[in-house]
């Protein structure tokens, strides 16, 4: 499928497991920078499409210069753009390799993430999605547990899930106290500025199914408002 930059390549979902940055970390960058998470990706286990991407194949160089944290693989306008990763690097774990990320969310500018930041660290939340070019893999013999193993890998981009597409989890966010009323009333009013209706000489705004969504969320936060 297309990715970001519009080259032809693999998204995969990545169950993650999301801590605060410790405060004994002190040979961790940017350690105490505030609204910030660590990402720490679920070993080499089967994913739901029977495949397997092997950690210490990450090829991390290109996304590094520009390791923007976005909103469900959406870039068409900057209010997608809920962080940067402050840290993108193959750890090893105990046993175990994984993709570390620290991310920190733009919780000053932009009201998405700060829900985004909110819903990970109240646990409602514990996937990320990732953009990627394969370059290398191997098919799965006839009795083998997996299809396809990965065993290197370009990383394009990286993508919080569900954040806000799910309007159930910004609910149940709220009534758990994770995110506030003002949250979503801040959601709400960012969502009607990049719906608002253009200059009448501008040409019509082509629908698009991003811009759809969008609307179907506009129109979950306001029932959302209703009952708040």
């Amino acid at each position: 499928m297309p990715l970001c930059n519009g080259q032809p390549g693999l998204r995969g979902k990545i169950q993650v497991e999301v801590r605060e940055p410790a405060a004994g970390e002190s040979a961790d960058r940017n350690v105490g920078v505030t609204s910030t998470l660590d990402f720490i990706a679920s070993d080499e286990t089967l994913d739901r499409y029977d495949e397997v991407i092997v950690a210490s194949g990450w090829k991390l160089d290109n996304y590094v210069r520009n390791p923007v944290f976005q909103n469900s693989h959406q870039y068409g306008d900057i209010i997608y753009t809920i962080g940067r990763a402050l840290i993108t690097e193959v750890r090893t774990m105990g046993e175990r390799k994984v993709l570390f990320q620290r991310v920190e969310f733009a919780t000053e500018a932009n009201p998405i993430a700060k829900i985004a930041y909110n819903l990970y660290k109240g646990k409602f939340l514990n996937a990320v999605s990732v953009g990627f070019i394969p370059l290398q893999w191997e098919n799965g013999e006839p009795g083998n547990l997996w299809h396809r193993r990965y065993t290197e890998q370009e990383l394009l981009e990286v993508s919080a899930v569900g954040i806000p597409a799910n309007p159930n989890a910004l609910a149940l966010g709220l009534k758990a106290g994770a995110i506030t009323k003002q949250q979503i009333k801040d959601l709400g009013a960012l969502l009607h500025y990049a719906l608002r209706p253009r200059k009448p000489f501008e040409p019509q705004r082509r629908v698009t199914e991003k811009y759809l969504r969008m609307s179907k969320l506009a129109a979950a936060v306001r029932e959302l408002v209703k009952r708040i």
